[in-house]
């Protein structure tokens, strides 16, 4: 990816927090003006101390002077990082909302191509890593161009020689920090990806804990996680050992300037050609000219960082979202029947899942998609809900392309059962009144009862109030599986799409799951994923995908 086209895209947020930046870079600037102030009270102080025999009276009010100065300046320097800070804070915050916007829109072949890990320090540490660009970078970048500027501006009609070596010794600082952040750029880069991978392996092991253990794999798996730790904490390592070098350099080139610049200056004292006062104030300020310079390569380092971030970032955003289509019509169907009219679809890799498919799933009725794994049936649902878009044909709703309908409205008919389905850390009366919010507590029970789990809640010390964990860990597979069915009856909807409802479940809690589904597909359309077929005879329609 270009550099032009990452350091645009960071631009584009400098809109929303230009007040605070501006705010930032004016008052780093005029503490940089009082500074100099400061620097020229302060040197004819001491020329008038040593060469015109003044005494502390006679420079109490020009000392008073300097320390309002120095606290003055105190507070401008608080106030440009506070508003500094508060850009940054600014920029995350919408950097935030668009991720996770961009999130909620995309299809579900990109999301699954993305692991939890990966998603969660992308938004996090991603975010994060671009605080240094605008709380530092941006002000320190306006900051090194006006205060050196300023200074020059006094000193140039005191000693235009020293004024002379100061502008041509400035830019070398800015070059090696350029060459040396080519190369922290590079290992940015490395280290990113490593802590990617970290994050992925972590969250991958947590998840995994009590597989692991059964397996009695902890241990095995404690040494990987102990590997990509180390591997990390090498990689930034070599990051911080670049720019200590960077530091180094630019130190050294500021410290050979300002001892060239005092050197002149002392002969040029020695053969009369100064005032003391002068060449004091000239001395002051020479360590201060390089010091935004010197800062600015602090900052550039963090900038790197930002951008090897705001790379990945770009990468997200750049995946596919899920096409809802650009149909206005409300879906208002008091019963549903679906028709796939020479369906195909190919992922996003080049794999053709589907080919020229036709079927028909009337409603009511009960409609089983059956056929071998990877040939499309998850695919399939997801054409119905209307997340992804076929490359050739038409999904049809009661004789309508799908795709003419207002996607909102749609979902609204639909009630979904993934394979996997995700529970919520909360109770599980509220992971069944997902399907329908406004569900009383006797409808919770009712849907329970149809899913053939009531029983099981309400045996368990806080019945429905019972905490389902993250991901649902405080319940049995088969609970998880018959309370997100729950959740998929309470929503009453005239479509339900179901991918195998009953797997991790045993055969008489299966066949007392497929009368409650059957009972549905009385009234409703259902469509089926099955892998056993022992409910394929009371089936109304069976779709053989191939």
């Amino acid at each position: 990816m270009s550099d032009l086209k990452v350091k645009k895209w960071l631009q584009g947020f400098i809109r929303p927090a230009s007040t605070c930046l501006v705010l930032s870079t004016g008052l780093g600037v005029a503490a940089g003006i009082l500074l100099i102030i400061q620097a020229s009270v302060l040197a004819w102080i001491v020329h008038n101390v040593i060469f015109d025999d003044h005494g502390l009276v006679d420079v109490m009010p020009k000392l008073w002077a300097i320390l309002g100065l120095i606290v003055c300046r105190a507070v401008l320097i608080w106030c440009s990082r506070y508003f500094s800070g508060l850009a940054a804070v600014k920029v995350k915050q919408t950097v935030r909302e668009i991720l996770f916007n961009k999130l909620q829109s995309l299809d579900p072949v990109s999301t699954s191509l993305k692991s939890s890990g990966e998603m969660v320090n992308l938004i996090v540490d991603g975010v994060e890593s671009i605080d240094g660009y605008f709380s530092g970078y941006l002000p320190q970048l306006a900051l090194a161009a006006m205060i050196p500027a300023a200074i020059l501006f006094f000193i140039f009609p005191l000693d235009w020689i020293s004024g002379l070596i100061l502008l041509l010794t400035a830019p070398f600082i800015p070059f090696f920090m350029i060459v040396i952040g080519k190369k922290a750029e590079s290992l940015s880069q490395a280290q990113w990806e490593k802590i990617n991978r970290l994050s992925h392996r972590f969250l991958d092991a947590i998840q995994g804990l009590t597989t692991l253990k059964m397996f009695n794999a902890g241990k095995r798996e404690a040494r990987v996680v102990e590997k990509v730790s180390t591997e990390y904490a090498q990689s930034t390592l070599s990051v911080l050992k670049v720019a200590f070098l960077s530091s180094l350099v630019l130190e050294f080139m500021a410290t050979v300037s300002v001892a060239v610049v005092a050197v002149i200056i002392g002969f040029r004292l020695l053969w009369g050609d100064m005032l003391f006062g002068s060449a004091f104030f000239i001395l002051i300020l020479a360590p201060e000219f390089y010091l935004p310079l010197r800062n600015l390569g602090t900052h550039f380092h963090s900038k790197m960082s930002a951008v090897s971030a705001a790379e990945k970032i770009i990468v997200f955003f750049d995946l596919p979202e899920h096409a809802p289509g650009s149909g206005t019509i409300i879906a208002e169907f008091d019963s549903v029947e679906i028709e796939f009219d020479q369906i195909s679809y190919t992922y996003p890799e080049g794999q053709k899942i589907i080919s020229h498919l036709s079927f028909q799933a009337p409603g009511p009725g009960l409609t089983c998609l059956i056929g071998t794994s990877g040939h499309g049936k998850t695919t399939i649902l997801r054409l119905i809900l209307g997340l992804i878009k076929p490359d050739s044909g038409k999904v049809l709703v009661n004789r309508m392309d799908l795709h003419s309908l207002d996607q909102g409205s749609w979902l609204e008919h639909i009630a979904f059962l993934p394979q996997k389905p995700h529970m919520l850390s909360r109770s599980i009366a509220d992971n069944i009144r997902t399907g329908r919010r406004t569900a009383s507590i006797e409808e919770v029970h009712q849907a329970a009862v149809k899913a053939r789990v009531h029983r099981e809640i309400e045996s368990l010390p806080q019945g429905y109030e019972t905490i389902a964990g993250e991901d649902g860990t405080h319940l049995s597979g088969g609970q998880r599986q018959r309370v997100a069915l729950a959740r998929t009856f309470i929503r009453d909807a005239p479509l339900i799409l179901l991918d195998e409802p009953g797997a991790g479940l045993d055969k008489k809690v299966r066949d007392m799951i497929y009368e409650s589904i059957l009972e549905m597909a009385r009234t409703r359309c259902v469509i089926m994923v099955a892998h056993d077929e022992e409910i394929l005879p009371r089936a109304r329609n069976i779709v053989r995908i191939v």
